[in-house]
């Protein structure tokens, strides 16, 4: 049983509801300034769920951490706790407001619960991310020609591992499984074929260290279409994404030193013989 007392000596009064305890804490001189509206937050209320007080309102800081009770030995101490953690969020939310106009993103934040989203775009694909209090950006929602792709929602989308928008929405175009678009008439337009640059260019031809590079492999494996992208981090580190009709099937960073080629490496992750894994062109049907 919640100890009332212990709750009244840190500051909190205490109401019981329908769905359960609820505690207020009255932030007095220590008050939160929401950054969008600049009013002023002065009072919080939290759900007791055991040892913890989780926030449930103003809507500014729904989804903050959560309180250990057992970690508070005051009323001060809780304010200050608070003070520093709405900080903490806010910092996030500025930098990663400021990742995604460099992207050339929009930056969408809700003045009222300071929810940071964005909409991303990419032939028939729209893809909108919304940002968590510690500044993770998760797909919360994707439609593609009106076609709704709920299954991917909750996927992780380390927003700072993409240094182009390019690389974000062919990530997200592979990952949805999106065709890509037929090479425009317009001169110079249309994706590259390695295989051109190694022609044009010769086999000993350099990357510089801090340039992008993103790549783009369509396979067939036992009569079913996947796509292998990559998109370089930094250096010779790249993150890497299989997906199928169905949806990701693996995410995860690689070293090129380390790398064993598309086909031994989706054959791996497959579990199927290399043999089985067929490299197709840009224009092979997609079942």
């Amino acid at each position: 049983m919640m100890d009332t007392a212990r709750l009244s000596e840190l500051g909190l009064k205490v109401k019981e509801e329908p769905s359960g305890t609820e505690v207020v804490l009255d932030l007095e001189a220590a008050s939160l300034v929401n950054p969008i509206t600049k009013d002023f937050i002065t009072d919080i209320t939290f759900q007791v769920m055991g040892d913890r007080l989780i926030p449930i309102a103003p809507a500014a800081v729904v989804g903050m951490t959560p309180i250990l009770l057992s970690a508070i030995d005051a009323a001060e101490e809780m304010q200050v706790l608070l003070l520093d953690t709405f900080s903490d969020h806010v910092f996030h939310l500025q930098r990663r407001s400021e990742e995604l106009q460099l992207l050339g993103l929009p930056a969408d934040v809700d003045p009222q619960s300071l929810e940071l989203s964005t909409t991303v775009k990419e032939g028939h694909l729209s893809v909108r991310l919304v940002a968590d209090r510690q500044g993770n950006f998760r797909i919360a929602e994707a439609v593609r020609g009106g076609e709704d792709l709920s299954a991917a929602a909750g996927h992780i989308i380390e927003l700072s591992e993409f240094r182009e928008r390019g690389a974000l929405t062919g990530y997200l175009a592979a990952l949805f499984g999106e065709p890509l678009a037929r090479a425009p008439v317009v001169a110079g337009a249309g994706p590259v074929r390695f295989v051109e640059i190694v022609e044009k260019f010769g086999p000993q031809a350099l990357v510089p260290p801090r340039s992008s590079l993103e790549l783009l492999a369509q396979l067939q494996v036992e009569g079913k279409a996947y796509r292998f992208a990559a998109a370089r981090i930094a250096g010779r580190t790249f993150r890497g994404l299989l997906a199928g009709t169905q949806g990701k099937v693996w995410a995860g960073r690689f070293e090129l030193d380390e790398f064993p080629g598309v086909v031994r490496m989706v054959a791996d992750l497959l579990k199927v013989a290399p043999e089985a894994v067929r490299l197709v062109g840009p224009d092979a049907p997609q079942e």
